[in-house]
C-alpha cells in the first residue's frame, strides 16, 4: 500500500525550499497572506512558508541533537501571534514559540526524515489556516534540512478549511466538494492522539462522485478542561494516488 503522505502521481504544488539541504539555522519568512478582495465574512490568513532563505545566524545547539531549531528571525506572523508546529507523525506535544517583535519566531522541534509538520499562528481571536510540510532531514544528528509543501489534490475542497473550531458546541461539520474528473474515496478515519473526545459522528461517506459534495461530522463529548486538540486524519484516494488529509479539531 503506498504512503498516504507521499501520492507516486502528482507533484507538492510549489517547492518551498530547494533541493540542496539547509542549514538548521536557516531563516524561515513566514507570511500571512489575506484575501486578495474584502468579504462580509472574509478567509483566514494562510501561514505561507515559501520565505525560506539561507542565512547565518548565531545559536546555541540544545543538548539533544536529533533537536531542529527552526528560527525565523523577520517575515510577517502578526505581533504577539503565538507560532505552534505540530508534527504530524507523532504524538510529541505541539510546540509553540512567540513572535519575535519582527514578524518572526524560533521553534525547536525533534523530527526525523519525512514527517510531516503543521505551522499555524493564534493571535487572540485570530488564527491563521494551517501549512503543511514534510521534511527532509537525510542525516538526524546534524543541523540540515529543506522543506516540501504536503501534496494535496486541487480539485477537492474543504469547507470550512483544515480546521474545525468547536467553540462550545458539542458537534461540528465539514465538507468536502469533489471538482476532480472522477471519484474519490474516502478511508480509514483515525487521529493523531485519539483523545476520547473526539468521533466522527456515523459512517464515513466511502465515495464522493465527480462534481459532488459529501459532509464529515465529528463530536465532541468533553473529558478534561480546558483546551482540548486532536486532527482527524483521513485517507483520500483519487485514481492511484492516496494522500492523508489532516484537519485539526479544537474544542476550548
Amino acid at each position: 500500500m503506498p504512503d498516504p503522505r507521499r501520492p507516486r502521481s502528482i507533484r507538492a504544488r510549489r517547492k518551498l525550499a530547494s533541493s540542496a539541504l539547509l542549514p538548521a539555522s536557516a531563516w524561515l519568512l513566514a507570511s500571512a497572506c489575506g484575501p486578495g478582495a474584502a468579504t462580509p465574512m472574509p478567509e483566514p490568513p494562510t501561514f505561507d512558508l515559501g520565505g525560506l532563505n539561507k542565512g547565518v545566524i548565531s545559536v546555541t545547539l540544545p543538548a539533544d541533537p536529533r533537536v531542529l531549531v527552526i528560527d525565523a528571525s523577520s517575515g510577517n506572523v502578526p505581533s504577539g501571534a503565538a507560532v505552534r508546529v505540530t508534527n504530524l507523525d507523532d504524538t510529541s506535544p505541539v510546540v509553540a514559540g512567540s513572535e519575535n517583535g519582527k514578524g518572526g519566531f524560533e521553534v525547536a522541534l525533534l523530527v526525523t526524515d519525512g514527517q510531516e509538520l503543521r505551522f499555524e499562528w493564534l493571535n487572540g481571536a485570530d488564527r491563521s489556516e494551517p501549512a503543511d510540510a514534510i521534511i527532509s532531514r537525510p542525516d538526524p544528528i546534524m543541523p540540515a534540512f529543506s522543506l516540501t509543501e504536503a501534496p494535496r489534490f486541487d480539485c477537492l475542497t474543504l469547507t470550512p478549511g483544515y480546521v474545525l473550531d468547536f467553540g462550545t458546541a458539542t458537534q461540528a461539520t465539514f465538507s468536502l466538494k469533489n471538482g476532480c474528473k472522477s471519484a474519490v474515496t474516502l478511508a480509514n478515519p483515525r487521529t493523531r492522539l485519539a483523545l476520547a473526545d473526539f468521533a466522527v459522528s456515523g459512517q464515513l461517506p466511502p465515495e464522493v462522485g465527480s462534481g459532488k459534495s459529501a459532509s464529515v461530522s465529528v463530536a465532541f463529548t468533553r473529558g478534561p478542561a480546558g483546551l482540548r486538540e486532536d486532527v482527524l486524519f483521513i485517507d483520500v484516494t483519487l485514481a492511484d494516488t492516496t494522500i492523508r488529509y489532516p484537519v485539526t479539531l479544537r474544542a476550548e
